[in-house]
């Protein structure tokens, strides 16, 4: 299964990886990469700038408190995403002492459904968290700067008035 693994990750080195939690040596690459190694395989490096983790996307996006933990079932039931085949942890590690292997993958299969359908919804606005307009936007005049510093429109059209009313004052001085 891990020489499939990294036969895929080789032949699919510039995707983007979207995954969730899955960033440290107890739970994630570099957990399945030592695997590997132990199993003497040689691991296909995935770049980091390649990894994108959608718990912590979600916390940049919606503020800290966004949803309560569990983050992943609290956004399944919030947004009423069908919990089908779905494990938890424990769940999978007693579909896999039992040998229940179809489980195990039809819930892979449901978590990577859940994560596009949480990805979709984000991406179209329609994700429903605890967050408040203030969480993800903060301080609405800071979030006023912001907007006008990202849109070029915005910034070339106050940069327009600022230039006018400066000529127009310096005008109205020569006049006087």
């Amino acid at each position: 299964m891990l020489d499939e693994f990294y036969n895929y990750v080789r032949h699919h080195a510039s995707h983007i990886w979207l995954h969730w939690n899955m960033r440290d040596i107890n739970y994630g690459f570099p957990a399945i990469a030592h695997r590997y190694k132990v199993l003497q395989g040689e691991p296909e490096e995935i770049s980091e700038s390649k990894l994108v983790d959608l718990s912590r996307l979600l916390i940049a996006i919606y503020g800290i408190s966004y949803i309560q933990h569990p983050r992943l079932n609290s956004l399944v039931e919030k947004n009423s995403i069908t919990y089908r085949d779905f494990l938890d942890g424990k769940g999978e590690a007693d579909a896999f002492i039992n040998k229940e292997y179809v489980r195990l993958h039809q819930s892979t299969l449901r978590k990577v459904d859940v994560l596009a359908n949480i990805v979709e919804r984000t991406a179209n606005g329609s994700l429903k968290t605890n967050s408040s307009s203030k969480d993800i936007y903060g301080n609405y005049f800071t979030a006023l700067i912001e907007l006008i510093k990202e849109n070029p429109v915005i910034s070339g059209v106050l940069g327009l008035i600022s230039f006018v009313s400066a000529v127009i004052g310096i005008i109205s001085v020569f006049i006087k």
